[in-house]
This record gives structure tokens, C-alpha cells and sequence, in this order.
């Protein structure tokens, strides 16, 4: 044997056999694999059987038996673990954070090295089963979970035998608790932005380099919160639980800043949203604009994160007409000089009024700069090209492509092809070029369809001409701004 792996057939030709494929597509489609890019496959299943066994070749080389007081610390760590597993926080839809760091630093200052792992890999194995989780969803969390806690075990070991500086009672220094809780860390925010980047297609530093702060206050003070626990129950184990009870303050505190700024986008853009009801024409207008500029934000290579933030500032984009004069916003004629000076004003009172907001921090200037033009004859400040922020640049062509796309008092919607046709002309000098291009061939793609926001009806977008049928006529008029 030399190791390959011989191919099974059922001929001569050594082909693979209908049935087999058919047995491993049923088999990836029953627990949720079908349909994923072939290199987050391949890193899903490495890291659901790494995971597991990792621990059980820690135990292979230890062996180091346990005490009856660390077997009373197993006991309440495993019940304490499992129970926050269970109830995890979501930061972001891609991002959660639970209390079980502050268990796992006690974990590891209080027992063998082969028994974190171990129990982690018990205790998030029942609690995605209490969860119901999808079974490719519960074997990445179990095993990427198990990874971390094993290389900060060992990682401990390591750093623990070092001379690094004053040490934290029977302990290791204070500086191998902190590289070990670094390692943990990193290792944890690396697997999960690897695999949302090969989901993606982006670049994994990209993505990890947005998601590494996400929770990392909160890591801090667990990993504080579990040292201290650790040097306590050192004198009183059965102490330990009690020691659950700042651990979930840090928790309930971490939930409601979460859910305040939630609210605080949901509340916004209600607001936006009663004001689009005042004219039937613009209603679900910043949820669309949102959902387009979300898709090409996605389409450009952004992370999540950033796609975040464009998305929600795409749902207030228009909040500042909420100081414009209701009768100008439904006029279905040419507006007066006075009366477009006012019009242009509603991106500066939009940043304005969500700059107040924390939640909005990064996304204020993307409402104040949404109508610059790409040669620097928009407004409100008139700055051009790389100096529009990113974001603005997209809500601009996703807010004109809607505008264009919909019915408005003083004309029908354009088709389709008669927008796309616009934004192309106006490349270069209105919009950026990247993203008309990003947007248009995702139409092209979709057939003219943005997920969950098109109207039915609409005729699809014509499949892009071949170079021996080139298109010979496009629309004309590009429009300066489209309200």
C-alpha cells in the first residue's frame, strides 16, 4: 500500500458508479452540506474531524490522572459550560458571544491539560442538541470550539513554563494567562471568518481583520473573571457556581447593548419608512435601496460587517426629508430654484440627525454623501471620486436604480434595460464605475432580479449581447440626481 486512494468503479474504466454519487449527494444534502463551494466543504469536514479527536491525542500523551477536588471542579465546569453554550449571544447575524470563556480559563488554570477539551466537546455537543442545530451547523461549532480550547490548553503548558513575570498565585505569570487567552481568541475568530470567507469568496485576513474586535472587550473580562474565579476555588470549590453569577451580568450587559442598538436601527428606519407612506410611490423605497446596496456590497468582495453598515444606513438614506417641505417631496412638476436648494439639503439633515447615534457612527457619512456625483458635481459638499466613501457610492446607484425602476407622480418606471442603460452612460462622471459595473452584471446574472425586492411583473433583463451583436441603442438622458 502506498496510500493513494483507489477509485471504486464497476468496469473497466475504474468510473465511479452512478449510485455512489448518488448515495454521497443524498448523504451531503441530509446534513446540510449540499450546495456549498467546494473549498468550505472540504474545510468544514477537516475541521468536524480534527475537532473531536484533538482532545483524545492531548489524552493519549498525558495521561495524568484526575484528584477528587478536580473531579468535583469537572462536574460543576461541565454543567456550567454546557449552560452557556446553550444560550449563546449573537453580535452580529454571523458573530455570537457566551460566557463559556470565563469556565475555560478555569478549565485550564484548575485541571490537567487533556480535560478542557474533552469537556468542551461534551458540553457544546449537548448544547447544540438542546439547540436543534443543523448538523453541519452543531459538528463546525462543536469542533472549531474543542480546536480552541485544546490549542489554549496546551498553549498554557507552554507559555506557564516560561519566566514571564510576576505569577498570579499557584498559577502561571499573568502574561502566560493573557498570551493563552490571545491564542484562544485569535484561533476562535479565525475559524469562524475563514469559513464565512469561503462562503463568500473574499479574502479570509479581510474578513478576520473586521470580525477579531467584535467581542473582544467582552473576552477580556471573562478571561479576567475566570482567573479570579480559578484562584478562588482553589480554597473553596464549592464556590464555583456562585462565581456563575457576574459572568451572566457580563452576558445580560453585552445582550442589551446588542438589543439597544437594534432598536435603534429598527426604530429609525420605521420612521423613514411611515414617511415613505405619505407617498404611495416611494413606499418600501430604503428597504429596497438597503437590499440592492447589501448585494452590491457583497458582490464587490466587502465583509459582512461593512455590508452591515451599508445596508442599514441604505434604510435611512432619506431620513433628512423629514425636514423637507412635504409638498415639494410629492410635487409632480420642476421644482423651483428655492425649492431644490431645500431638496438638497436632505442628505446633511439626514447625517445629522443619525450622527447622534452610536449605532450609526459609521454610517452617517454614507447618508450625508449619497448624492455626490463621481466627477464632483454632487451634493451637499461636492467631493468626487475615491473621496465619496464606499458606501455612499453604493447607496447611490442602488437609490437611482430603484428610483429609475418605480413609478413616481410625474412618470411611469423605466424598464429595466432603460435604467441599466442610464447608470452605464453615467459611469465614469455620475457613479462610480465599479459598482454600475458590479450592479449591472449581477442583473445581467439574475435576469433583471435583486432578491426579495423586484416587483412581479417586470420583464427580465436581456442576457448581455455577444460581441456580433452589439447593442445599438441605450438610453440617453442621465439624470443629475434621481429623488
Amino acid at each position: 500500500m502506498d496510500g493513494r486512494v483507489l477509485p471504486m468503479s464497476n468496469g473497466p474504466n475504474g468510473s465511479t458508479t452512478p449510485a455512489l454519487k448518488a448515495t454521497v449527494a443524498h448523504t451531503l444534502e441530509r446534513f446540510g452540506y449540499a450546495g456549498l463551494p467546494p473549498g468550505l466543504l472540504r474545510y468544514l469536514l477537516l475541521i468536524s474531524i480534527v475537532g473531536p479527536i484533538a482532545p483524545f491525542i492531548v489524552l493519549a500523551f498525558t495521561r495524568q490522572p484526575l484528584t477528587g477536588r478536580e473531579a468535583v471542579y469537572v462536574v460543576m465546569l461541565l454543567a456550567m459550560a454546557t449552560v452557556a453554550e446553550r444560550f449563546p449571544l449573537h453580535l452580529t447575524h454571523k458573530t455570537n458571544i457566551n460566557i463559556t470563556a470565563a469556565a475555560v480559563v478555569v478549565m485550564i488554570l484548575l485541571l490537567p491539560v487533556w480535560v478542557p477539551g474533552l469537556l468542551l466537546l461534551v458540553a457544546a455537543s449537548i448544547a447544540q442538541r438542546l439547540r436543534r442545530a443543523e448538523v453541519m451547523e452543531a459538528l463546525f461549532n462543536v469542533s472549531q470550539t474543542v480546536l480552541y480550547v485544546t490549542a489554549g490548553a496546551l498553549s498554557y503548558q507552554v507559555f506557564s513554563s516560561l519566566d514571564l513575570g510576576p505569577r498570579v498565585g499557584d498559577f502561571g505569570s499573568l502574561a502566560a494567562i493573557a498570551l493563552t487567552a490571545t491564542v484562544m481568541h485569535m484561533l476562535n475568530t479565525w475559524f469562524v471568518a475563514l469559513a464565512g470567507a469561503l462562503q463568500l469568496g473574499l479574502n479570509p485576513l479581510r474578513v478576520w481583520g473586521s470580525t477579531i474586535a467584535l467581542d473582544l472587550m467582552p473576552h477580556v473580562t471573562l478571561t479576567a473573571l475566570g482567573t479570579i474565579s480559578a484562584l478562588l476555588a482553589v480554597d473553596q470549590p464549592l464556590a464555583l457556581p456562585f462565581l456563575a453569577l457576574p459572568a451572566v451580568l457580563v452576558h445580560q450587559s453585552v445582550r442589551q447593548t446588542v438589543q439597544l442598538r437594534v432598536d435603534t436601527h429598527e426604530a429609525l428606519a420605521s420612521l423613514v419608512e411611515v414617511m415613505e407612506l405619505r407617498d404611495p410611490y416611494t413606499a418600501g423605497h430604503s428597504r429596497r435601496v438597503a437590499a440592492m446596496s447589501r448585494t452590491i456590497a457583497n458582490r464587490i468582495g466587502l465583509t459582512e460587517q461593512e455590508a452591515d453598515v451599508i445596508e442599514q444606513a441604505g434604510r435611512v438614506h432619506d431620513i433628512g426629508k423629514a425636514g423637507v417641505d412635504s409638498v415639494i417631496l410629492s410635487k409632480d412638476f420642476e421644482l423651483t430654484p428655492d425649492e431644490w436648494e431645500q431638496m438638497r439639503q436632505h442628505p446633511a439633515l439626514g447625517a445629522n440627525v443619525v450622527s447622534r447615534f452610536a449605532a450609526y457612527r459609521l454610517g452617517a457619512e454614507i447618508v450625508r454623501h449619497h448624492h455626490e456625483a463621481w466627477d464632483g458635481s454632487g451634493y451637499p459638499d461636492g467631493i468626487s471620486s475615491e473621496d465619496i466613501p464606499l458606501g455612499a457610492r453604493i447607496v447611490a446607484v442602488a437609490d437611482t436604480f430603484d428610483a429609475l425602476t418605480s413609478n413616481r407622480s410625474y412618470r411611469d418606471a423605466m424598464r429595466i434595460e432603460q435604467a441599466v442603460a442610464i447608470l452605464e452612460n453615467g459611469a465614469g462622471t455620475q457613479w462610480d464605475p465599479r459598482i454600475v459595473e458590479a450592479m449591472v452584471s449581477y442583473l445581467r446574472e439574475q435576469h433583471g432580479e435583486f432578491p426579495s425586492f423586484r416587483p412581479a411583473g417586470y420583464p427580465p433583463l436581456p442576457v448581455p449581447p455577444s460581441v456580433d451583436d452589439p447593442v445599438t441603442t441605450r438610453g440617453s438622458a442621465i439624470p443629475a440626481s434621481v429623488e
